[in-house]
């Protein structure tokens, strides 16, 4: 059976930022060859915080102009656009900081995550289905209804690929080492200080080591970046389900993170990825190690239950519980 349904995010790749939401899109586009018609309605936060209350009205003249099954509302912002209509049941998925919070770097939430946790806990009770992406992020919500699907990872694009083919197509130096971060570096959430002062520590022995920033680049490329990289670290205070891991294993992208996130769920010190104290010593030793055997991982057999398809499945059975048809 086929649902018509309405996406209401505020994470969605835009010209200025490719790979904004990107894994809101594939997911979205997974559900199609299911028999699921689509159509979305972009919040664009970033541009002005008055969208949202613009959205409000918007998804309700949507709503007046076509039928739809169900609305599929993602992160807690986008949610609450979609909640202020009564006529159409509404899947959540909660996508991270919306239900932990934004952290500072001692690890107390700011205001606005403190806003941003309430508001989510009372939505969740306010729709009929909800998804998360991690136990943590279940307990947090206090909800054991919630169900955990992980953002799913297409494998046909995320593949190993020769690094020395990856290097030439991305322009960078096959001698160097390179140690990937995928997040913007201003968030101090991500903890970019983390890992600059890891490398740093790991250069004095390994002089060829460079950091690798990679953001708001197309998403076509990020393959390539991560098979010309020799690691991938994380060390953020708070994730959901960390998006980065799972690209990185698909391409046996060796993974330096800390316990965050789904990542004990999904990592599992599996071979040749691990998990690390959040500590500059302790990641720059795990660098140098990885670094110096210069292998890949094998990450990627781990990832059957988190692929588009398998994550798809879950959800279109999400769905069935609750479409209006």
């Amino acid at each position: 059976m086929g649902y018509r349904v309405l996406a209401v995010t505020n994470m969605w790749p835009t010209e200025a930022d490719p790979s904004y939401g990107i894994f809101v899109k594939e997911q979205m586009d997974s559900l199609r060859p299911l028999g699921v018609d689509y159509d979305v309605f972009f919040v664009h936060g970033r541009e002005s915080r008055w969208n949202y209350l613009r959205g409000i009205w918007q998804v309700r003249k949507r709503l007046r102009a076509k039928r739809y099954d169900l609305i599929h509302a993602h992160f807690g912002l986008a949610g609450w656009v979609a909640r202020f209509q009564l006529r159409v049941p509404i899947v959540m998925t909660f996508l991270g900081d919306d239900v932990l919070g934004r952290p500072r770097r001692d690890g107390s939430i700011t205001p606005m995550g403190r806003f941003f946790q309430i508001t989510s806990f009372v939505l969740a009770r306010l729709v009929s289905e909800v998804t998360v992406l991690s136990r943590d992020m279940r307990r947090v919500l206090r909800l054991d209804s919630a169900e955990i699907i992980p953002c799913g990872i297409d494998l046909e694009f995320f593949h190993p690929m020769d690094r020395a083919e990856a290097c030439r197509l991305t322009g960078l130096d096959p001698g160097k080492k390179y140690v990937l971060f995928a997040y913007n570096p201003e968030e101090q959430r991500k903890r970019y200080d983390l890992v600059e002062a890891a490398v740093a520590k790991a250069k004095e022995q390994l002089p060829e080591l460079e950091i690798l920033l990679v953001r708001k680049r197309p998403h076509s490329e990020i393959p390539l970046y991560m098979n010309a990289a020799d690691v991938v670290v994380i060390a953020s205070m708070l994730e959901g389900g960390p998006y980065v891991t799972k690209e990185a294993m698909a391409t046996n992208l060796p993974v330096i993170t800390v316990n965050v996130g789904d990542a004990v769920d999904v990592i599992h010190e599996s071979d040749g990825n691990y998990i690390v104290p959040r500590e500059v010593d302790a990641i720059a030793e795990k660098i140098l190690e990885v670094c110096r055997r210069g292998e890949r991982s094998r990450g990627r057999a781990r990832l059957a239950s988190c692929t588009l398809e398998a994550t798809a499945k879950r959800i279109l059975e999400v769905y069935s519980r609750v479409a209006r048809v």
